[in-house]
Formats: structure tokens, sequence, C-alpha cells
């Protein structure tokens, strides 16, 4: 009965490691491949070309994922929340984190990696080639790896795996700065043609704004003077009209009166020219000859 409670044992430690590994040895795994996971992405910090970070490291980073995966299963209850720092799910937060930030799995989706490696070998292969007339050789090389990457960059909104980021960066600096392929360069004739056009502009359309404003202006000046005068002033003849009937009536018994007096002293006048003497008039009498009435 013994015996064969031991071969069961042994079966199923056979099918299934990590139920008959204490908790002290699924640590231990743990810890050996967390070490061995950070030691490939510090080795890689400065890519190779055949191994960079996800290609490089996926298997170390499978190994901690299923390692960790073990222990949480099993002893969960002793390794979480045992301390202060929680230290074991910090570090493997830290690591998860660190492969998160790369989108290293986007890499292997759809074998994207793998296409765009295949790409990259073409493109590297026929520089190799054509050491005198790389850029017109192998220009349909890189437009086929450049399209593929912009392509695969727009479908998965910027999330593009670290390697082929790295890989498409020293590419297109090889292309456009080492080997010059890239016909971008301006002329300084056109660069200084630009400079004076956008100075001068602004001030140009300044000078033929005010221009405009001005004989505008004097347009309208020249209309105003063009127009006569409309004037309110009354005229000569209505002002000797307005003089004549604005001057008062006398009634006829006055003027009668008046032309009566005159009479009297004219005839007084003749009778008194007869003598020497000088005819001597009153006070009134002067004012009567004036026109006056006496009050």
């Amino acid at each position: 009965m013994r015996a064969l409670v031991s071969i069961i044992i042994i079966i199923v430690c056979i099918i299934t490691p990590s139920l008959c590994k204490t908790c002290t040895d699924l640590l231990r795994e743990l810890a050996n491949a967390q070490m061995e996971f950070v030691y490939c992405n510090t080795r890689h910090a400065l890519p190779v070309q055949d191994e960079r970070l996800c290609n490089g490291c996926k298997v170390r980073f499978d190994e901690m994922s299923t390692s960790y995966s073990d222990l949480m299963k099993s002893c969960s209850k002793i390794y979480t929340d045992a301390d202060r720092l929680n230290i074991l799910t910090t570090t493997q937060s830290m690591l998860q984190s660190l492969w998160d930030r790369a989108y290293c799995e986007e890499c292997f989706k759809n074998n994207n990696s793998g296409n765009f490696t295949s790409l990259y070998d073409i493109f590297s292969t026929c520089l190799a080639e054509h050491p005198d007339s790389k850029c017109t050789s192998c220009l349909l090389e890189y437009i086929n790896m450049n399209n593929f990457y912009k392509n695969l960059d727009k479908e998965s909104n910027g999330k593009m795996c670290f390697d082929m980021q790295d890989i498409m960066n020293k590419t297109r600096v090889l292309w456009s700065k080492d080997l010059k392929c890239c016909k971008r360069e301006v002329k300084m004739s056109t660069f200084l043609t630009t400079v004076v056009v956008v100075a001068v502009l602004p001030i140009l359309l300044l000078y033929t704004g005010a221009i405009v404003l001005t004989k505008r202006r004097e347009a309208n000046h020249g209309l105003l003077n063009e127009q006569e005068p409309e004037l309110d002033a009354p005229s000569t003849s209505q002002l000797i009209t307005a003089a004549i009937l604005s001057t008062p009536t006398v009634p006829p018994a006055v003027v009668d009166s008046k032309l009566s007096n005159i009479s009297n002293l004219l005839a007084t006048r003749d009778s008194d020219l007869s003598s020497d003497d000088e005819p001597i008039l009153h006070p009134k009498q002067s004012k009567q000859l004036l026109g006056d009435s006496p009050k």
C-alpha cells in the first residue's frame, strides 16, 4: 500500500512538480528566475544586432512568470502581505512593468517581429551586396520595411514592440544621415528667399492697406466739397419785405394832425419874415417842424 502511494506521489510530482515542492523551494526558484530576467535585461541594455530585449529575454520572462504563478498557487497566504513593503509582489510587479513598457508582447502577435526581422535581413543583405549604389539599389527594400513598420504602428495605436522600434530608428538614421539617401536638403537660396518673403510680406500688406484707405478718404472728401451748401438764410428781398411789414402803421388822424401843425408853422414863418428880425422858433415849434407831436 505504501509503495502504491509512493508511486502515485512520484507520478504526480513528475506531472506537476510544483505540488511536490515546498514553499521555500518555490520561493528559491522564483528568486533565481527573477535574477536571470534582470541579468538578461541589463545585458540587452545596448541591443546587439541578433538579440534584443523582447526576443532575447522571452524565455527568461516566461520562466519567471511560471515560477511566480506556482508560488502564488501554493503559498500565497504565506508571502502575500507578509511585510510592510510586500517585497515579493512589489518585485514581481516592477519586473512585469518593465516588460509591459517595452510592449514586448506585441512582438509575438501574428509573428510581427519575425516578419519585420525578415524584411530587415533582406535590406541588410542588399546593402552588403551593393556597397557603391546603396541608395538606388536598396531603395525598394527600404520602402517595404518602412511601410510595414508604419502600418503596424498605425494598427497598434503606437504600442510598438521595443525591438522593432530600435531596429527601425537605427535603420532610418543609417539611411538618411549616414548614407545620405534622403534628398531633403534645402538650398540656401531657397531658404533665404523664403525668409525675405516672410519678412517683407507683412510690410507690403500694411503699406498697401494704408494707400487704399488714404485714397478712399480723399475720394469721400472730394464728394463732400462738390456738393452745394444748403443755406437757410433769407434773401435780401425777403429781408426788405419783412422790415416793411414790421414797421408800425400810423393812424390817419395822427398824420392829419401833423400836417396841420406843419401848415400853421409855415404860415407863422411867412408872417414873421416880413419883419426885419429873424424868426425865433420856440422849442416846441422846432419839435413840431421835425414831425414830433406835442406830448
